[in-house]
């Protein structure tokens, strides 16, 4: 995760995000909750922040929905599993 958020250094004053990783070496998943400016993927305005975000699955949450409310709690709480069943493991924040 380190190498992803040092290429977004100049996003941290309009952006935060929980990232997440889930399970144990050689069998994990990298996952996270990113709030930005706006409603469109910041990635985008920026060739240096658009380097492998295409590899990732991004997914707008609706805010009121309660199944957001408790996937924002787990990821900033460090706490819980993943869809696969994975726990967690270790987190690290970007601000």
């Amino acid at each position: 995760m380190d190498w992803f958020y040092q290429r977004l250094g100049k996003l941290a004053k309009n952006a935060f995000a929980s990232m997440c990783v889930f399970g144990q070496d050689n069998n994990n998943n990298i996952s996270g909750v990113w709030v930005w400016r706006g409603h469109d993927l910041a990635f985008k305005l920026s060739p240096d922040w658009s380097v492998d975000y295409d590899s990732y699955a991004w997914t707008k949450l609706d805010a009121n929905s309660e199944e957001t409310k408790k996937l924002v709690q787990q990821y900033f709480s460090w706490t819980g599993e993943d869809k696969s069943g994975k726990k967690f493991n270790q987190g690290k924040i970007f601000k």
